[in-house]
């Protein structure tokens, strides 16, 4: 016969356990749940800061970044570097003239159409031009169509005007111009006269104007010599852009008039300008 009082003290001793068995499991799977550490809001902030920074500087370099380039040379030589979407990003010149023009212009972020109307428009590269100078644009871009869409632009911009050409090349060649501390359209203009007399050295080109370096072909031609049909990294090229002046028979597709001549005063300056480059 059991004893009631050893009943109802094993009944208190089990109470007493379930009762431990309770705390542990509440101390295992609730109260250490609450305190593990967690994020602040501050925190949580600072971590979506962080994000959307480098989601800007990912867009910022790619808008920042250059895929093609347009050279602009006559006497001033300077480089406009546009990105992928046909924004100007880059500005720079590529001798002292090229460098003035470069600092009076206000064209970065413009599409690189207006920046070439703004470019044309301009009172020096236009006293240039009414001398009968010439003007060379070149595009060299990375990604094929986009180069191929700023060339027809280009000649379209330009069409009807005989002393500006249009030229495509490779972005290898540039890189080597740029090494060489000339503007892509004097460089290929350079690989042009080594071809016809391999003598013929950076820095004699380096401060000659464009038709000053077509006048020095001519003179190879006129002795007999060669043009060399397609130049190292030119995609795009005719010798008639060199020699004969011929013009691009395109609808013009931007706003670009043709500079008044020059006077009497300024066009004896320029041919004392352009012979003292000259040995000949």
């Amino acid at each position: 016969m059991n004893n009631p009082w050893e009943t109802a003290r094993d009944s208190i001793h089990a109470e007493e356990e379930l009762k431990e068995h309770t705390r542990e499991y509440l101390a295992q799977k609730v109260y250490a749940r609450r305190r593990r550490p967690f994020a602040s809001p501050l925190v949580r902030l600072a971590s979506c800061a962080a994000c959307l920074v480098l989601l800007l500087l990912g867009g910022g370099y790619l808008y920042l970044t250059p895929t093609a380039f347009i050279s602009i040379d006559v006497n001033p030589s300077l480089e406009l570097g546009i990105n992928r979407f046909d924004r100007v990003v880059t500005v720079e010149g590529y001798n002292p003239e090229g460098e003035a023009i470069a600092a009076s212009l206000d064209i970065r972020f413009l599409n690189y159409q207006d920046a070439l109307e703004q470019i044309l428009a301009d009172p020096e590269l236009g006293a240039y031009l009414a001398e009968n100078e010439e003007m060379n644009l070149t595009v060299a871009s990375s990604n094929t169509t986009q180069g191929s869409e700023i060339l027809q632009n280009m000649e379209d911009c330009v069409s009807g005007h005989e002393n500006v050409h249009c030229h495509q090349g490779n972005s290898e060649t540039m890189e080597e111009a740029h090494s060489a501390g000339l503007s892509f359209g004097k460089y290929q203009a350079y690989l042009i006269l080594q071809e016809l007399d391999p003598s013929v050295t950076l820095e004699e080109v380096q401060g000659l104007s464009m038709r000053e370096i077509r006048e020095w072909i001519q003179q190879y031609e006129d002795a007999g010599e060669t043009l060399p049909d397609l130049l190292p990294g030119e995609e795009h090229h005719s010798e008639s852009d060199y020699s004969s002046g011929e013009e691009h028979n395109l609808e013009s597709g931007c706003s670009y008039e043709e500079p008044e001549a020059s006077t009497e005063e300024s066009r004896g300056s320029g041919e004392h300008h352009r012979g003292e480059h000259h040995g000949w």
